[in-house]
């Protein structure tokens, strides 16, 4: 073939994965002609006003699709959108990324060769007709409904949503059995990540993207060769838990709860495990890096071996390292006036704290007694960081003494 034949459909180059399986792309104008606004399917008043074909096309989505009405789908598209918005506008430059849409078509679709200055292309015709469902990225595509129902609210113009050019897979020529199997495969056979790792990755994250700067930036002692590193070699990005054998002193998620908290202070402990888009009042980044930078350098320097000593020691626990977050969180230059203090008398209030993994030290405060008589740090960030910076900060609190001279009783 040599020439496009518009009669047949409208020509999308395909690359052809399979016999039922193609990968292309398209505006999204076109692929919401393609597949309606999914909430038109769950609105028994807008059913009844559409076309025949409209309404096997709503009752095939209701029979594949998860519904959105009154679940977290519909607030996951606001959130899309928003994300969306941002992408459109080039507020994220290059860090951003959707999947592609999964379209199934019952029909198969007309394929034929084309020649082209790279050889031989596949070019396929979509019936202008074509009604189809979403098997995958329902919300992706829900998104943009928001987005083109209201542009200006978000910014944009309805030429900015329909034109964006979109990748899809087309399924096509299967029946719904399979569309339902290939819904089932993409949505539930996939390994989410955990909250650490997601986080980890969240680049357009303040707090991360301060924590994975500070990784660079910040010097250590490397305990082998007694020479400065850089803090990432102590540091483990992938894992959620470090294991007894391994030589990293923590896990970012760790390091990043010592960032959220030095930069909220005990209000950060709240934030540890959420993303945070912006910075406390009166706080620049370029601040933040240099003071939690100095505070970090200094609590190593200090602290080196209790860090070397993880095993042993309570220091580089996500619940003992917070709270020290929120100690020096005292000495930046955006924390509160009336509780300020220089980063010389933060580390003075640290210096007789007793480091090592005993209940004596530590007993209801970073963890507790096991019914086998070992001690266990039990709780995370939320439930211990507020105990333990009062033990470590607050002369008045019956747990600062515990942390230095021991519990009265203790074992």
């Amino acid at each position: 073939m040599t020439e496009i034949d518009r009669g047949r459909g409208d020509p999308l180059r395909v690359l052809e994965l399979s016999a039922n399986r193609a990968l292309t792309t398209m505006p999204w104008g076109v692929l919401s002609r393609i597949v309606p606004d999914p909430r038109k399917a769950e609105n028994p008043q807008a059913l009844r006003h559409l076309s025949a074909r409209e309404r096997r096309q709503a009752e095939a989505r209701n029979d594949v699709q998860r519904k959105i009405k009154s679940t977290k789908k519909a607030e996951n598209a606001k959130a899309y959108a928003r994300y969306l918005a941002e992408a459109i506008k080039g507020e994220r430059e290059e860090r951003w990324a959707t999947p592609p849409f999964a379209l199934w078509l019952e029909d198969g679709l007309d394929i034929v060769q084309a020649r082209s200055p790279f050889g031989t292309d596949k070019v396929a015709y979509l019936p202008y007709e074509a009604i189809g469902v979403l098997v995958d990225a329902e919300t992706q595509h829900l998104a943009h409904w928001l987005l083109y129902d209201d542009p200006e609210a978000f910014g944009l113009t309805a030429a900015q949503v329909s034109g964006r050019i979109v990748g899809v897979e087309v399924y096509h020529g299967i029946d719904i059995v399979a569309a339902r199997q290939t819904f089932h495969d993409r949505n539930l056979l996939g390994v989410i990540p955990n909250k650490n790792v997601a986080l980890a990755a969240d680049s357009m994250n303040v707090a991360t993207n301060i924590a994975t700067t500070l990784l660079k930036e910040v010097q250590v002692i490397d305990p082998v060769s007694g020479t400065l590193v850089p803090l990432k070699a102590m540091v483990s990005a992938g894992q959620r838990q470090l294991k007894a054998s391994d030589p990293e002193w923590m896990t970012l998620s760790t390091l990043r709860s010592f960032v959220v908290a030095a930069l909220f202070g005990k209000a950060g402990f709240e934030k540890t495990s959420g993303s945070i888009a912006d910075l406390p009042e009166g706080c620049k980044r370029e601040a933040a890096l240099r003071e939690i930078n100095d505070a970090l350098t200094r609590v190593f320097a200090a602290f080196g071996p209790a860090f070397r000593a993880r095993t042993s020691t309570v220091i580089a626990s996500p619940a003992v390292f917070a709270a020290l977050g929120a100690v020096v969180h005292r000495a930046m230059s955006w924390s509160d006036p009336g509780d300020s203090l220089h980063i010389d008398d933060v580390m003075k209030l640290l210096v007789d704290v007793r480091w090592e993994r005993d209940p004596k030290y530590w007993e209801g405060t970073a963890g507790r007694l096991t019914s086998s008589g070992s001690f266990s740090l039990a709780g995370g960030v939320k439930d211990n960081a507020s105990k333990i910076t009062a033990a470590l900060s607050d002369a008045q609190s019956p747990r600062y003494l515990a942390v230095r001279h021991g519990s009265v009783g203790a074992p």
